[in-house]
């Protein structure tokens, strides 16, 4: 028997161009291909409570995505294009239905995602109160921190996810992590793992 040969994984130039064709295997492609980025670009801004369902909100943002490729200029910017729509529909959903984001002040590699069940409680009791925090900051701030500190994006991903300058983003990320630290070190627990450099664990 002849083995089969695998597939070649085509360019984001023959992605887009079987897309603004309307070519069926290309929306296929598109989603087998980004969908984990926008899931975990969603869960990540809006936190442990999604007040909508999230198929729901991945759907649209691959609406989004087809509706406005005409005014992607190029190709390769794709992925960064998907994310920056995933980034918007967050923040409509985040206004729109008061969900909860979450983030660390902390480097991305340290942070895991939303703990276990059987995660260490003082772990948990970090995170139930690090919510508390984030549940004071706003719909900019969030996504501006969990897009620097948690997904780990350079500041010029950043100014693009958040369609906004370089000067902006810096200004945005400043307050946010001002906003941040103050608050979080009203709180016993947190000052402690601030101060400490504690971090978390699964």
């Amino acid at each position: 028997m002849v083995p089969q040969t695998a597939k070649r994984e085509r360019s984001n130039q023959e992605l887009v161009d079987g897309l603004r064709a309307g070519d069926a295997w290309a929306r296929d492609a598109l989603f087998d291909r980004y969908a984990a980025l926008v899931e975990r670009t969603l869960r990540r801004i809006l936190g442990r409570e999604l007040h909508v369902d999230l198929a729901d909100l991945i759907h649209d943002c691959f609406v989004q995505t087809l509706d406005s490729l005409k005014r992607l200029r190029e190709a390769d910017a794709l992925p960064g294009w998907i994310r920056s729509i995933a980034v918007h529909v967050a923040y409509k959903s985040i206004r729109a239905r008061r969900a909860r984001s979450w983030l660390l002040f902390w480097e991305p590699a340290a942070i895991p995602d939303v703990p276990a069940g059987e995660a260490d409680p003082e772990v948990r009791d970090a995170y139930m109160r690090t919510y508390a925090v984030l549940d004071r900051l706003g719909a900019d701030d969030r996504i501006a921190f969990v897009l620097r500190h948690v997904e780990g994006l350079e500041l010029e991903e950043l100014a693009t996810a958040c369609s906004v300058s370089l000067s902006t983003i810096k200004r945005r990320l400043a307050r946010a992590e001002q906003r941040f630290a103050t608050i979080a070190t009203r709180d016993p627990v947190l000052r402690e793992w601030l101060e400490g450099g504690k971090r978390w664990t699964r």
